[in-house]
């Protein structure tokens, strides 16, 4: 049986061993010792030290089995290394044991990532089901990014539609249209995304709306050739910007 000694002096080879500097107190429990090994290990993914950062996790999930995060921070780092398929089984288990609906989004990525495009849609579906509006605005930058996403899933279904299909051209390209316009609510610097939109708009026919997108554009990378001559080319054809709301 493990005494308070025998638990403090394995913390303390382990900090030394792994040259662990601790400031501002002591790390006296296995369970306190695992949160701080979650936190090295995120740091040393941000910069890209992935050997580094799967070892951290794992002796986190060693010092506390229930440390359930850790499932999640294995996920970030199978997909970080592309490793997608296993990244989605981290994150459905970090789901089953704690019910963060967060993995509902990284979930969403990697089908994304994986060319899966209808299983993306249904778990980014779950997040703007069941997230309230708190949630969504707690993972804002997350959910542009989220409603980006849908966007470019819908917009590239043009490639398995038969062009005479033209209904679900153009149910595809409005909620595009209607995804890529939430994503905008919170990434109006996203000239990239003004450009999708303008497209969407085009396809529709709607030439005053898409010379809008580009103006906005233009105004965020005034020296984009493409858009200098997408908005020439329609004032040519005498286009008026009509103001999209957002």
């Amino acid at each position: 049986m493990n005494t308070d000694k025998n638990i403090q002096d394995k913390i303390d080879n382990f900090l030394k061993e792994n040259r662990i500097n601790i400031t501002g107190g002591t790390i006296s429990s296995e369970e306190e010792l695992s949160e701080v090994l979650n936190n090295i290990a995120m740091s040393d993914l941000q910069k890209g030290k992935v050997d580094k950062a799967l070892y951290f996790v794992n002796k986190a999930k060693e010092f506390n089995s229930k440390n359930y995060y850790t499932l999640f921070m294995k996920g970030l780092i199978y997909r970080y290394t592309k490793k997608y398929n296993e990244a989605i089984e981290m994150f459905k288990e970090y789901n089953t044991h704690t019910n963060d609906k967060l993995s509902y989004i990284y979930i969403g990525f990697c089908y994304a990532e994986l060319n899966d495009g209808e299983s993306a849609l249904d778990y980014f579906r779950k997040c703007e089901k069941e997230f309230s509006e708190e949630e969504k605005n707690q993972y804002g930058a997350l959910m542009s990014t989220v409603y980006e996403c849908m966007g470019n899933i819908y917009i590239n279904k043009e490639n398995i539609l038969e062009f005479y299909e033209d209904d679900k051209f153009k149910l595809s390209y409005k909620l595009a249209i209607k995804y890529f316009k939430m994503s905008l609510r919170s990434n109006k610097e996203n000239h990239m995304l003004l450009n999708k939109l303008a497209v969407c708009y085009y396809h529709f026919e709607d030439i005053n709306k898409a010379l809008y997108c580009f103006e906005e554009a233009v105004k965020i990378s005034p020296e984009n050739a493409a858009y200098l001559e997408a908005i020439e080319e329609m004032k040519e054809i005498g286009a008026i910007p009509e103001k999209v709301e957002f």
